[in-house]
């Protein structure tokens, strides 16, 4: 009898256990680390193995519209960030980075967006130090972003560079790490601040999502395999302040949606009817001031999820209900985040996707998923 008794006990109390884990959040500030203890300008944040030695490390893009130093993180086997050094030699205007091989050597370079300075592609020397600075661009940029992708589809990766007030400019990737300016996307007039690529109409060609802020219109730009990119499609509310945007087949019909992060309005799940009609949306996260957007299966269930950074209310994740709707899961970091960058990836080696943020007058930081 006391055998069954003490059985009785160890299954209500697995069943408790159970039902806790199943109630909290995969991420909250209980598991938070700061990256450093600096308070800086942070724009750009991008994740990958640099040194080749298994895990994740960090490239932290600093300074806007301002000259700081930007840093390499090194990851300590799968420990956290136990060591850095200065990104290049000089202090720069940084914005966003992408971690990419770009000279065909099998380890990973940055490349750096830059405002009214030449952006910047470091070049990794196989060990994880980046010993040589390439150019790319000009100081008459006021460039926002840059976007990495084979633009036309020769196998390498090309960079798109997104401005203000000057063109958005495309460059060519000889497969060898030489960018070449090869002509131009959208108008001066766009206030674009982030574009992703991805074949939206299924045509085989890459398209262009561009993110406009200021109220414009938000547009996809359908390409035709040449470069050009003179097809325009709208989509979002025509009146959105966007200033992130990510593409994912969110409901899982086979087509990819957008994904839009914006200010003083809802963010928003736009979605692909097939017929280059993006009318229909599912807005989220009320009257908000979203700086940037992340997307993946953060609970591995098949379906994508999304991370949004807010300036003076908490982070955000929302899971997605399998339709494409997102509910909301957590709220992370203060009240008063200010949160301008997003990275995504297994940083202690768990199996599971932690949360990098980037700051402006605050510290950087690491959520590690429960």
């Amino acid at each position: 009898m006391r055998i069954m008794i003490a059985s009785v006990i160890v299954v209500v109390l697995t069943d408790i256990a159970a039902a806790q884990d199943a109630e909290r959040p995969i991420y909250s500030d209980r598991r938070s680390y700061p990256i450093s203890m600096d308070a800086g300008i942070t724009a750009g944040m991008a994740l990958g193995d640099i040194d080749g030695d298994g895990d994740l490390d960090l490239i932290e893009s600093n300074g806007r519209h301002w000259a700081h130093a930007s840093y390499v993180y090194y990851n300590a086997d799968g420990r956290g960030f136990t060591k850095r050094v200065q990104l290049g030699t000089e202090q720069t205007t940084g914005y966003r980075v992408e971690l990419v091989d770009m000279d065909g050597d099998g380890d990973l370079d940055a490349v750096m967006a830059a405002d009214r300075l030449a952006n910047k592609l470091y070049i990794n020397d196989g060990s994880g130090t980046f010993s040589e600075t390439h150019d790319f661009g000009t100081a008459q940029s006021n460039t926002r972003s840059i976007t990495v992708a084979d633009l036309n589809s020769d196998g390498v990766p090309d960079v798109l560079e997104i401005c203000r007030g000057t063109p958005n400019n495309i460059f060519l990737n000889d497969g060898k790490g030489g960018l070449t300016l090869a002509g131009s996307f959208g108008s001066l007039e766009d206030s674009t601040l982030d574009v992703a690529v991805a074949d939206m109409d299924a045509d085989g060609n890459p398209d262009l999502v561009l993110a406009n802020r200021d109220g414009q219109q938000n547009m996809i730009l359908l390409g035709k395999g040449d470069l050009t990119f003179k097809t325009a499609i709208p989509y979002g509310s025509g009146s959105d302040d966007t200033r992130g945007v990510a593409v994912a087949d969110m409901n899982s019909d086979g087509r990819l949606d957008v994904v839009i992060a914006n200010i003083n309005s809802p963010n928003a799940v736009v979605f692909n009817s097939g017929t280059t009609q993006f009318s229909e949306q599912v807005l989220f996260g009320g009257s908000t001031r979203s700086y940037a957007i992340k997307v993946a299966d953060l609970d591995q269930d098949g379906d994508t999820d999304i991370v949004i950074a807010n300036v003076g209310e908490k982070n955000q994740v929302y899971l997605n209900d399998g339709t494409g709707v997102p509910v909301p899961h957590a709220a992370f970091d203060g009240a008063d985040a200010r949160t301008y960058a997003l990275a995504l990836g297994d940083i202690n080696g768990d199996g599971k996707l932690d949360i990098v943020t980037g700051s402006s007058a605050a510290r950087n930081m690491i959520f590690y998923q429960w």
